[in-house]
């Protein structure tokens, strides 16, 4: 360890010395704030935020903040920041018991786990985002905010009910092999600062041992309005917004406030771990080199901050470069970010995977070395600063429909963290001139000062020792690394593609669904739908729809079409080689993706409204001229290989597999391609597979909405699209088993300590008209609520329980549903038997009137907040039922007004009555 630590000290170009005492500048001039958002202070010390905004429009979101986590705890407390937090939600003085979640639930607001509350190391966090359709909804919201903010009650009953779901959400999260993983993780990050052994899901002992006065004590000392802020962003005028902060807030009793800890990363060693579990399915190295922190409220902090920026896209540019000429011996393509894990630690981080792992962390390594002893040239410069440009573009491009949640995020940042919250436009106009003033020197120079002060933190993980190096192999494979000569810059190519000649249309014209949409279709059978979007402005959205998928294929290419697709989208395209395309790409705000269904292929996609040629290029290029490169193509199958042993040690794998073979019991829906099946492949019969699906067009219905004009789609289609093959017609052929007709049980067994987990599945064959879908919505929303009051509030053993009912229309119209529960396995009998209970009630007397009400009022705020992806939905659904029963927001929301308990009831029977069905259990 030593040996990196002088390694990294002595690996200065003696050109370009660093002086020992090489120390950042620092301006603590405050950097300015938007004056779109009012700050504030009450007189009992408590922050608001508030901010009108019409972005998705008659919503309200509603934040309390609280400057309190983990880190403070006691060595005997630790957890108990967490702990208060569920007991926010189980009783105050004016609402006791789970009154105040019955409250919010009739007004539409949806509540669960992670859903309006989190504890980190340093915050405590509770959200509510509410439809103003009604003039009590944001008084109520308030007033259950400030509730929780100084009257909770804590009763002693009700925390020993708690502390049941508190230990199943600590099985969950850390007996997983998810969680132990983190765990390490954490100790690793943590370790030497205030943050060790501060995990804010806290200790089994600790957890247990907790009272109903404990947590009172931490409430009271902590939950004071100096530490507190209220954020309130939306359909409202501020003056509106403060007098109901002053209301509720005001008469709030002032306390004294928080000092947050500090914490010094250097000077840092840099130490080598492994961490191995036999359910870890990915085995990879895992490196971050920790970055000074900054106070990012000033001029100084954000400079710093912009040069880290700068500094990874440049390092993440050279890994790419070195991926591409074949210098990287690891498989997957390289990552190199810079990321906040606490208030006082951020870090760089990167991570690789493949074969020989002590080979793969030498030659990452020496890209890094070599950066830090040769520096980074005038060229890396330019190219980063021109890749920052285009996403400065894309957020200035935006900003006019920043949701209302985004607004709130970026306030609580603030409020916590110091985020900037100057005026985007001049946001981005002070970065653009820090762009524009940063020279490759003081950039290297503060690159070289980064990996000196860090020290570096290598972690190993695997399934088990002799799948990972030891601690020693790592050390030395690492400090085996050697700086190289100057790479080569890669040249970037002036375009993707010249235009093929037009395709004229055989018709066109517009239609109902949306206003201003317009249709053109093509000779070739493609046809491309547009309907004009100002949802999010600056963006296009893009998904196209081919009827067949694997369902036309061999028995078992679920799988490997999949891994078709990822060799394929990972590749260069035409004549073009990978890295040529990933350079041509780094500036421009555009993506594409190619999948293959069950019954459908296609391509999803995004762009901004300046990138929207590229992305009907990609797509053609995609289709024309698809290729395999060997790098795409070992990296492809080592996913593969990754899913493939995710499924024999993961039992969250496990038991999505155990629901496939008890649903179909066939060769057809395989989603995990076996050893002999990965063994046989071969690129040309992978590229093979990918062009018998997406080679040619017979029905493709693309579906564009975005930020631009009708008349620039139609160009494009007529250039990119109507100009495809025309391959054979064809369609999906119906693979799906019926359900089985009486109960199959399947059990995954999870170690001593985990967390159980029951999943109970039901289908029914129905006619999905509008109302019926709405009707599935509506189930959906009231039995995952009553799931959540029942099995959680009233029983008090699970972290998570609910129910997911939706519809599925290809390759026939049926409604499923799934309702689980994570739990004490000591009480799985107990809560199996309450969830079957549930349905039968269900099935047979429908839901209560307040259940449905309640549901009712849920999914007239979802319906409520339309995004392009829903307006794509619609476009599409076209197809299958035509303009006037196309699925729009609107649609539905009308189809809700006229819903009945009745029309639920019957679906409900439907699913929940006579049939069969399936249990999926994990358990010790």
């Amino acid at each position: 360890m030593a040996t990196l630590l002088a390694r990294a000290a002595r690996l200065v170009d003696p050109a370009t010395p660093v002086e020992p005492a090489y120390e950042p500048a620092v301006d603590d001039t405050a950097l300015p704030v938007d004056p779109a958002v009012t700050i504030g202070t009450l007189d009992n010390g408590l922050t608001y935020y508030l901010r009108h905004n019409e972005h998705p429009g008659t919503n309200l979101e509603v934040r309390l903040l609280v400057n309190v986590g983990s880190v403070d705890e006691a060595d005997h407390e630790v957890g108990i920041a967490h702990f208060v937090e569920h007991m926010l939600f189980n009783g105050t003085a004016e609402y006791p018991g789970n009154s105040l979640g019955e409250a919010l639930r009739e007004i539409g607001v949806e509540l669960g786990p992670d859903v309006n509350a989190h504890v980190g190391h340093d915050e405590t966090v509770f959200q509510i985002s509410v439809r103003l359709d009604a003039a009590d909804k944001a008084p109520l919201v308030f007033r259950a905010l400030s509730q929780m903010a100084t009257e909770a009650t804590f009763d002693a009953d009700a925390v020993e009910s708690e502390r049941g779901i508190v230990l199943d959400e600590m099985r969950l999260g850390r007996q997983s092999v998810g969680g132990v993983i983190g765990a390490e993780f954490d100790r690793v990050y943590t370790q030497g600062t205030p943050y060790a052994g501060r995990d804010p899901i806290g200790t089994l002992a600790t957890v247990n041992s907790m009272t109903a006065e404990d947590l009172r004590a931490f409430y009271e000392k902590w939950y004071v309005p100096a530490n507190m802020a209220v954020v309130v962003v939306g359909d409202m005028a501020t003056e509106d917004q403060r007098a109901l902060v002053e209301e509720h807030f005001g008469p709030l009793e002032s306390g004294p406030g928080r000092t947050p800890p500090s914490v010094d990363i250097s000077p840092a060693a840099s130490s080598s771990h492994v961490v191995t579990d036999p359910r870890q399915g990915v085995t990879y190295i895992s490196l971050d080199i920790p970055i000074m922190p900054h106070d990012l409220s000033t001029v100084g902090g954000d400079r710093l901050t912009t040069m880290e920026s700068v500094i990874s896209v440049m390092v993440q540019n050279r890994l790419n470069d070195a991926y591409h000429r074949g210098e990287l011996s690891q498989v997957d393509p390289p990552h190199f970010f810079a990321f906040t894990y606490n208030r006082g630690l951020r870090y760089y981080g990167t991570n690789w995977q493949g074969e020989n792992l002590d080979t793969a962390s030498s030659d990452y390594y020496s890209v890094l070395l070599t950066a830090q002893e040769h520096g980074f040239t005038a060229g890396d410069l330019q190219r980063a600063v021109s890749q920052y440009a285009t996403s400065l573009q894309f957020v200035l491009d935006s900003a006019a429909t920043t949701q209302d949640a985004q607004w709130a995020s970026l306030y609580e940042s603030h409020f916590f963290y110091g985020a900037d919250i100057d005026a985007i436009d001049q946001s981005v106009a002070r970065t653009a001139a820090l762009l524009a003033e940063f020279t490759p020197q003081e950039l290297t120079d503060h690159f070289r000062w980064q990996m000196h002060a860090g020290g570096l933190l290598a972690i190993a993980v695997g399934p088990d020792p002799s799948s990972v190096p030891t601690v020693a192999e790592l050390d030395a494979a690492l400090a085996a690394a050697t700086a190289g000569p100057p790479p080569p810059e890669v040249v970037a190519i002036e375009e993707l593609m010249a235009a093929p000649d037009p395709a004229d249309p055989v018709s066109e014209g517009s239609f109902d669904v949306f206003e201003g949409a317009h249709e053109w279709e093509f000779a070739n059978g493609a046809r491309v739908m547009f309907a004009p979007s100002d949802i999010s402005e600056g963006t296009v959205n893009l998904l196209s729809q081919s009827l067949g998928g694997w369902s036309v294929l061999e028995p078992g290419d679920d799988a490997l079409s999949a891994i078709a697709v990822n060799a394929v989208r990972d590749s260069g395209l035409g004549e073009l080689s990978a890295s040529e395309l990933n350079r041509f790409l780094e500036t421009r705000n555009v993506g594409v993706n190619p999948y293959i269904g069950e019954s459908s292929e296609g391509f999803s996609g995004a762009s901004s409204t300046e990138d929207v040629e590229t992305l009907f290029q990609l797509i053609h290029l995609m289709v024309t001229s698809p290729r395999i490169d060997d790098q795409a193509y070992a990296d492809a199958l080592h996913v593969a290989d990754t899913r493939l042993a995710r499924s024999m040690r993961d039992p969250a794998w496990q038991a999505a597999l155990a629901y496939l073979q008890a649903r179909y019991g066939d060769t057809w829906h395989g989603a995990i391609a076996s050893r002999t099946e990965i063994d046989s492949l071969s690129a040309p019969r992978l590229l093979a597979m990918y062009r018998s699906r997406l080679g040619s067009v017979d029905d493709m219905v693309v579906a564009v909405v975005g930020d631009i004009d009708a008349a620039v789609i139609e160009r494009l289609a007529r250039h990119y699209i109507g100009t495809l093959p025309a391959g054979e017609s064809d369609t999906y052929i119906d693979r799906r088993q019926p359900m089985p007709a009486d109960l199959v049980q399947k059990q995954v067994q999870v170690g001593e300590g985990e967390s159980a987990v029951l999943e109970i599945y039901h289908e029914a064959d129905v006619e999905l008209s509008p109302l019926t879908m709405v009707a599935t919505k509506v189930l959906s929303v009231a039995v995952s609520e009553r799931m959540f009051g029942v099995i959680r509030e009233e029983l008090g053993s699970s972290y998570a329980a609910g129910a997911a009912v939706s519809e599925t229309r290809l390759p026939r119209e049926y409604v499923d549903s799934v309702v689980y529960a994570t739990l004490d396995p000591s009480r799985f009998d107990e809560i199996r038997t309450t969830m079957i209970d549930i349905l039968a009630d269900v099935a047979a007397n429908g839901l209560t009137p307040a259940e449905f009400a309640q549901a009712t009022a849920i999914a007239t705020t979802d319906y409520a907040r339309s995004q392009n992806l829903h307006l794509i939905s619609a476009l599409l659904s076209r197809r299958h039922v035509g303009d006037e029963d196309a699925l729009t927001q609107q649609r539905l929301s009308d189809e809700l007004a006229i819903l009945t308990p009745e029309d639920v009831r019957d679906l409900a029977a439907a699913l929940y009555g006579e049939g069969g069905s399936i249990e999926i259990s994990r358990r010790p």
